[in-house]
């Protein structure tokens, strides 16, 4: 399994209710690959919601070909959401203020490696109690840190 300190880079395009919001963060992390899941670890920090630290796995479904995701995220925000093309599954995702109960149906998971880094990028629909919440796009991008 090869481990690389990586810098991440996170742009998250929400809408919601005809208004679109966009989100970037850029952190220190690390990746691990192996030979059918790499692994993306970083933390996000805002004044509102203080530190969580995220987990992001891309895997090559051995019956599609097709590439998943899975992201868990701990610290003050805890979830566990997965991402399958065409799919829809459930998850909590427990905030400071209360917990969700999510239906994410995901309609592109993407995912490429290049000299530059790994890049993923997963389309989505976030309902609660099948009432649609958001249309949400996330790119999140690893580049790799020059070697001294």
């Amino acid at each position: 399994m090869e481990k690389r300190l990586v810098t991440v880079r996170v742009l998250g395009v929400m809408e919601q209710d005809g208004q679109r919001e966009e989100v970037e963060t850029v952190s220190d992390g690390f990746v691990r690959i192996s030979e059918n899941e790499t692994e993306i670890v970083y933390r996000e920090v805002s004044e509102e919601d203080g530190e969580v630290k995220v987990r992001a796995f891309f895997t090559r479904s051995e019956k599609t070909g097709l590439y998943e995701c899975r992201i868990e995220k701990t610290g003050i925000i805890c979830s566990n959401m997965l991402f399958i093309r065409d799919c829809e599954t459930v998850c909590d995702y427990k905030t400071p203020f209360g917990e969700l109960n999510l239906e994410v149906l995901t309609s592109m998971v993407d995912y490429r490696e290049d000299e530059e880094g790994i890049h993923g990028t997963l389309s989505y629909i976030l309902s609660s109690g099948s009432v649609p919440i958001s249309e949400a796009k996330v790119r999140i991008t690893a580049i790799r840190k020059a070697c001294p």
